[in-house]
């Protein structure tokens, strides 16, 4: 994920570059996990044993849920990061600007959903809330309105405490259903229960991430990168084929999610991250929100089959470009009407931290149900 071979001292404040970055690629990899990976052996003859074997291997690189895990520890990180300590925490404000920043997104996303003809039901089988990315934007919401309680037990007990408890608590939820291959049976706060510790461990991070010392080795740090791609391979294996849901087995990804996002940040404090990746880090709330009405649109326009690559080409660019103009209408504005919202009695230096820990929150950082 770095372009830049020199070193550079990327941490500005309580901003991480690289956590802009981790934020894109992990959007991408929802929006590729909806779609279908890169098309490299489409047309392959799968009749044989190899054929097969490299057609049906290759279309399980990519899934998309762990992805979403690892944006709830990066979200717990953002949150935290401006309060950490006895560093005034102004609720009405924090409420006020976490909302306006949210859900103004979430309503446009919602009319886009409805004029793609989705329908918006709120409850039951056919929920909104489990078929679209609001399953997990309904968590954060949880665990925002949740937060200052939660910051409350981590000054008041520590985190020796706070975090087995909710390690216990979301264990026990996940096997109140232990064969459910959705979210859905858990409701919203079933849901967020089982999650809150890997949301958690993103707060614990953004308490650690100044003291991290750097991280020089680029072995190491693809090292990591390899073994979360294989912690997610493994939880879709088990999922699919061995008969153990995702829904008992996320809460211990974010575990490893937890480990991998703090050796980026170590690393990232000597190596630049991609400077592509991340500006496109500003606009993957929206692509995360819009990523599928931006890939149909190209059907209902109508371009004919233009072969394997290039159509997947197409429709990639096709929900890029859909995301990122819904960030400059929609996304953007909503942040900066969020970054005026303030309440009497906080300081400017609060001021100056919320808005410069204010990632886009991967909210996440969710999805189609994957």
């Amino acid at each position: 994920m770095s372009s830049n071979p020199e070193p550079a001292n990327v941490e500005q404040g309580a901003r991480y570059p690289v956590l802009d970055a981790l934020r894109f690629v992990l959007a991408f990899w929802v929006a590729v996990g909806h779609y279908e990976i890169f098309p490299l052996f489409a047309g392959m003859n799968d009749a044989t044993p190899f054929g097969r074997f490299l057609t049906r291997g290759w279309s399980t690189v990519v899934f998309g849920t762990p992805a979403v895990i690892v944006f709830f520890v990066i979200s717990g990180f953002c949150i935290h990061i401006p309060f950490i300590g006895d560093k005034k925490l102004a609720v009405g404000r924090y409420y006020a600007r976490r909302y306006t920043r949210i859900l103004i997104p979430v309503a446009a996303a919602l009319c886009i959903y409805r004029l793609f003809g989705q329908k918006l039901r709120f409850w039951g089988e056919h929920s909104i809330l489990w078929e679209s990315p609001l399953w997990s934007l309904l968590c954060e919401e949880i665990y925002y309105a949740a937060y200052p309680l939660l910051r409350w037990a981590r000054n008041r007990f520590g985190w020796k405490k706070l975090l087995p408890a909710s390690f216990v608590a979301g264990v026990a939820s996940a096997l109140m259903h232990p064969r459910s291959v959705s979210w859905h049976d858990f409701g919203p706060f079933g849901t967020a229960l089982i999650l809150l510790p890997v949301w958690l461990m993103g707060c614990l991070l953004a308490e650690q991430g100044k003291a991290l010392a750097a991280e020089h080795s680029g072995k190491k740090i693809w090292g990591w990168r390899f073994l979360i791609w294989l912690g997610c391979w493994t939880s879709e294996m088990l999922h699919f084929k061995v008969g153990v849901p995702y829904t008992q087995t996320m809460i211990w990804f974010g575990l490893l999610a937890y480990y991998w996002v703090r050796a980026e940040i170590a690393y990232g404090k000597q190596r630049k991250p991609n400077r592509y990746l991340a500006a496109a880090g500003a606009w993957s709330y929206s692509l995360y929100l819009v990523h599928v009405q931006g890939m149909e649109l190209l059907g209902r326009i109508g371009l004919p089959n233009l072969g394997y690559i290039l159509s997947w080409t197409v429709t990639m660019l096709s929900s890029l470009g859909f995301a990122y103009v819904f960030y400059l209408l929609v996304e953007k504005p909503s942040h900066q009407l969020a970054r005026k919202i303030r309440v009497r009695g906080a300081s400017r230096r609060v001021e100056h931290m919320e808005a410069s820990s204010e990632l886009g929150d991967a909210k996440n950082v969710g999805t189609l149900q994957v």
